[in-house]
């Protein structure tokens, strides 16, 4: 119920005709694109049948607001502030009848009343009949408004557009690319055999005439076309990507053809140049073939040389291996009788003979030379098996209970050193190397770095692995002797022995960086005296 004390709502609610109003409502972008009622009068509500707050919107309720002007003259006299009266027929959305619509702005909403005018006498009809007219005059306007901004556009576009008309082909229009096309010849009011005879026999003519005559558009997407462009009498070719659209009256006749063409002369030309590089690079890539023909059958050759030499080699590295095991194999028995002479020649001699000066010497000199003889048969060993361990399997084998195998072997050394041992290998790293040669170099690795450990600090040792991206990487630091800059690089040599007061045969590492080479691995050292030593192995996955 309106209150008694503001007189526009008792004036609202009391008025025998229907009254609205509405709040406008916006999209994302600040359109108004629709209005919510904020009040319907109940003449209103007995019009429309609707409440006096209706929930949904008005183009909720009303959808044929749109197609019928409504919602257009709600939007503009919102827009505007200026008062709009407009007499509309509307069946559709639950009504059949004919409405005089009266819409003002009043602050931020839009008031409307609205009259049932189906009853009303002729004169009435007579007047809504001149209004309709008077927009219908307003909306051919704006469409020769809008034919005159597509005129603008068409005279703008960077193509070469023209409309031709009737079965002679009268240019009605060209734009401006088009007159750039021949800028000395008048086009207008002329037909095309008049402005451009030159193309006569090109086809041009006839695809004019075939669309005029059929209605059926023609497309072709690179036209060639010679005519002569600068006016010199010299014909010259260019390239066009072209349409010809037919143009028909409101009888679906026929009248006018539209040709749109854009100038593709230079990606044409380009494209001929690639096709022609192309050429010559086929006819040289085809010599080039057949001067790899002839080398290929020299390479063959060769190959079968080299293949004959390696199985020459082979044979001559398995008959090397051969005789280094049975050198060393055989040398161990007569090395050891010589040993077993020295002890009796000891146990023999009287005590006043061997602690005779000479005697003595010789006796320690027979004893170094048999010492040295051992540790050269047990390098000679080392070698040897070397050279299997290439033909080991390789198998897919979990680096973390390597690791922990090997440590299980080295506890002695490690309890003995007093080595406080750290190890960071995830127990998901597995990787294809033969079991055997894996064990070998973190063996080598580990025990090297507890053997050459520091006299004057405890020895710590860290062994890390970590998947990267092509490789599974291991580094074992320790904080032992570490090695100068030249120790470094002799470190991998065969029978390299930095520090004498470690008992070795020098081809531990040799060995390990031969078995991790032919693996397709690398192993790179990093080293400072007094400080310690890194070993970074990286194994291929």
């Amino acid at each position: 119920m309106a209150s008694a004390d503001n007189p526009f709502e008792v004036f609202f609610d009391l008025v025998p005709t229907g009254a609205a109003l509405y709040a406008p409502l916006y999209d994302e972008g600040g359109e108004l694109v629709d209005f919510r009622f904020v009040r319907l009068n109940p003449a209103g509500q007995r019009l429309l049948g609707l409440p006096a707050e209706p929930p949904r919107t008005f183009r909720e309720y009303y959808p044929n607001s749109e197609p019928t002007g409504i919602f257009a003259q709600y939007r503009r006299a919102y827009l505007t502030g200026e008062a709009s009266t407009y007499d509309v027929p509307y069946a559709g959305d639950g009504l059949n009848t004919c409405f005089r619509l009266v819409a003002q702005r009043s602050g931020e909403l839009l008031v409307v009343n609205f009259t049932d005018i189906s009853d009303l006498p002729f004169a009435t009809s007579e007047q809504s009949l001149q209004e309709s007219r008077a927009r219908e005059q307003a909306a051919l306007i704006e469409a020769e408004a809008e034919r005159q901004r597509l005129h603008q556009v068409l005279m703008r576009m960077p193509a070469n557009i023209a409309l031709l008309r009737g079965p002679e082909h009268v240019y009605d229009l060209v734009n401006l690319e088009y007159e750039r096309l021949f800028p000395a010849r008048t086009t207008l009011g002329r037909t095309i055999r008049e402005v451009i005879p030159e193309i006569a026999g090109q086809g041009f003519y006839e695809l004019f005439d075939r669309v005029y005559q059929t209605g059926e558009p023609f497309y072709e997407a690179e036209a060639e076309a010679w005519a002569d462009y600068d006016g010199t009498g010299d014909l010259q070719c260019r390239y066009y990507r072209t349409s010809f659209e037919p143009i028909r009256n409101a009888q679906g006749e026929v009248v006018e053809v539209l040709n749109f063409a854009v100038d593709i002369t230079a990606q044409v030309e380009a494209r001929r140049q690639v096709e022609q590089l192309n050429q010559q690079l086929e006819a040289r890539v085809q010599a080039r073939t057949e001067e790899l023909a002839a080398l290929n059958e020299e390479l063959q050759a060769s190959n079968e040389e080299l293949n004959e030499s390696n199985r020459q080699l082979t044979r001559t590295n398995i008959d090397l291996d051969t005789f280094v095991y049975t050198a060393s194999h055989d040398l161990k028995a007569p090395i050891t009788n010589i040993e077993g002479i020295a002890l009796a020649l000891r146990d023999t001699l009287p005590a006043t003979v061997q602690q005779n000066e000479l005697v003595a010497h010789l006796l320690e000199l027979l004893n170094q030379t048999v010492s040295r003889f051992q540790v050269t048969i047990t390098q000679l060993t080392d070698i040897s098996r070397l050279q299997l361990a290439h033909a080991g399997p390789a198998e897919w084998v979990e680096l973390a209970r390597v690791v922990e195998n090997v440590r299980l072997d080295l506890l002695t050394l490690l309890t003995t050193a007093g080595t406080q041992l750290t190890v960071e290998v995830p127990r998901e790293l597995v990787m294809s190397f033969p079991p055997a040669n894996l064990r070998s170099i973190i063996y080598n690795l580990l025990s090297n770095a507890v053997k050459y450990r520091a006299a004057d600090r405890p020895s710590q040792v860290r062994v890390h692995a970590e998947q990267e991206a092509q490789a599974i990487v291991l580094t074992v630091q320790d904080n032992g002797l570490g090695m100068s800059e030249l120790q470094q690089r002799q470190l991998f040599g065969l029978f390299q022995r930095l520090h004498t007061h470690v008992e070795g045969t020098g081809v531990g590492l040799y060995i390990s960086k031969r078995l991790i080479k032919n693996a397709g691995g690398t192993i790179e050292v990093h080293s400072q005296p007094d400080v310690g030593t890194t070993f970074t192995v990286s194994f291929p996955t």
